[in-house]
């Protein structure tokens, strides 16, 4: 029989179980982010005044893109979805210039946290001086509006032009264009350049993206001594007065001048009418006293602006009364 002694001697040696540790509860989710997880992980790598300062940070990246994104207009900041991606990555610049500016400085340091505000506050500058801009709130691009109470003022609006025996005369509210045949004699609106959002980063961004919509109108009694009296000249736009009425010459759809003949007892009247000239995105539309006489597709703007006879021509020849004009231009909204 084997003593103990042997016993022992043959036995072989129990291996040592590590204690088993106490199962892991809750989700991995929790395990992952919760007390002792990643967050806590994080946070202990920080020291407690880089915490308090990535708690600012964080309060104001909310605040600076949840109020841009709340306070999103198409005329101010343009497309939508692009200017949500303009703004989140403005938060995240802000983010990573922290860290940078960080990493250079010694802890409890404001400068990272000034240095990212700064990123926001220019973001947030552009997006409310684009917001608060008169054009965003529905003003006018361009606007001149005369009355002609004296000379002085409406040349600062008007340029005056004369060939021939041309002639224009200054009267207490309204100015006299007087062409005899071969002559001229018009204004023409100083509208000057249109303001570019490519060139001022301050304007709104629709002055880029969208289209404009345009006003003229102007009150004139016109006295017809010959064939033609030309009223209004704007690009390819051509208003003349004529026996029976209006004849208006604008191009069609294949982009060719083609001429309309409009009966209306102004070509003959010597009375004043309220004339008007609209153009949107569509249409090209007259109006004479309040009531559509012709309509179109548009082609293009009207840029400039010519009221009174600018065709040097022996059937041309009369006069315009002008008691008051104005043209606006505004950015559709739709």
């Amino acid at each position: 029989m084997a003593t103990d002694a042997t016993r022992d001697v043959n036995r072989p040696a129990e291996t040592e179980m590590a204690p088993r540790s106490a199962p892991r509860r809750g989700t991995p989710a929790v395990a992952w982010w919760g007390r002792g997880g990643m967050a806590g992980r994080l946070a202990g790598l920080l020291p407690a005044v880089d915490r308090r300062a990535v708690m600012i940070l964080a309060a104001l990246i909310t605040l600076s893109v949840g109020l841009r994104l709340l306070t999103w207009d198409v005329i101010a900041d343009g497309g939508q979805s692009r200017y949500v991606k303009t703004a989140l990555f403005g938060g995240a610049s802000a983010a990573v210039v922290w860290i940078l500016m960080r990493v250079q400085t010694g802890p409890g340091s404001w400068v990272p946290l000034l240095a990212a505000g700064l990123v926001l506050f220019s973001g947030d500058a552009v997006h409310y001086v684009r917001w608060a801009h008169p054009i965003t709130r529905g003003g006018p691009i361009q606007v001149v509006d005369t009355t002609f109470a004296d000379e002085a003022s409406a040349r600062r609006e008007w340029d005056f032009e004369m060939t021939g025996g041309g002639r224009v005369r200054f009267e207490p509210g309204a100015v006299v264009l007087d062409s005899p045949p071969n002559s001229t004699a018009y204004m023409q609106g100083r509208l000057g350049a249109a303001p570019d959002a490519r060139i001022n980063w301050w304007l709104p961004v629709g002055l880029a993206e969208r289209e404009r919509q345009e006003r003229l109108s102007w009150r004139a009694t016109i006295r017809r001594t010959h064939g033609y009296y030309v009223v209004a000249e704007l690009r390819r736009l051509l208003i003349q007065v004529v026996g029976y009425g209006v004849h208006v010459t604008y191009p069609d759809e294949g982009n060719v001048a083609r001429g309309q003949e409009i009966p209306h007892p102004l070509g003959g009247d010597g009375q004043p009418h309220d004339w008007e000239i609209t153009r949107d995105r569509h249409q090209i539309r007259l109006l004479i006293d309040g009531r559509e006489v012709w309509s179109a597709g548009q082609r293009e703007a009207l840029g400039q602006i010519k009221l009174g006879e600018t065709k040097v021509d022996p059937e041309h020849g009369g006069s315009m009364r002008v008691e008051r004009a104005a043209y606006q231009s505004f950015l559709e909204r739709r």
